[in-house]
């Protein structure tokens, strides 16, 4: 055990990750005003405003440690029965972006579905009118062929791609969801 911890400080240095005593990634957060952590448009659940997740997910090394997060939040300005507003906050903003991820997934398979039959169509009118007009198509011929590789592109590019673009940004999501959140006064 304790030649797997040794991996994990030695990774964790290198990636200049600091640990707590759990292992578990520590994110620094200092707030120096408070006036701006939750949106001022939410109406009876809290959540954080867009500048505060800009800091969260440019800090994409710590976020994605696979030994779970803290999160210090480092203020003078934070009063003690703020503190679980702003949790709930935190989670909550995260939750409901997972919650649409995985539903823009969901509506991008079935958008992918719809391109990639759309495409073989394409394919198929191709050769009924290759077949029909005995190859006197001409460029009209290279015109819907372009024309279905781009709807099979398209269904593979969302598919796909785009999966593989977001799939970080919910696991991102899912450690903030996890993570410790302390508060400590600034010295």
């Amino acid at each position: 055990m304790d030649k797997n911890k040794n991996k994990i400080e030695i990774l964790a240095k290198r990636l200049n990750i600091p640990l707590d005593k759990e292992n578990r990634a520590i994110l620094n957060m200092k707030v120096s005003d408070d006036s701006n952590f939750l949106s001022p448009y939410y109406y009876d659940n809290p959540i954080i405003s867009e500048e505060v997740n800009n800091f969260l997910f440019s800090n994409k090394n710590i976020l994605m440690w696979k030994g779970g997060l803290t999160i210090n939040i480092l203020s003078n300005v934070i009063k003690k029965e703020n503190q679980e507003v702003y949790i709930s906050a935190i989670k909550s903003y995260y939750q409901d972006y997972v919650t649409h991820s995985k539903n823009q997934i969901k509506r991008n398979y079935i958008l992918s579905g719809v391109l990639f039959i759309i495409g073989v169509l394409v394919f198929a009118l191709l050769f009924i009118l290759d077949y029909l007009f005995s190859n006197n198509l001409g460029m009209w011929n290279e015109v819907i062929d372009v024309i279905a590789w781009v709807f099979i592109w398209e269904a593979v590019d969302i598919a796909f791609i785009q999966k593989i673009e977001h799939s970080g940004d919910i696991k991102m999501a899912k450690n903030i969801i996890n993570a410790k959140i302390v508060f400590e006064e600034l010295d």
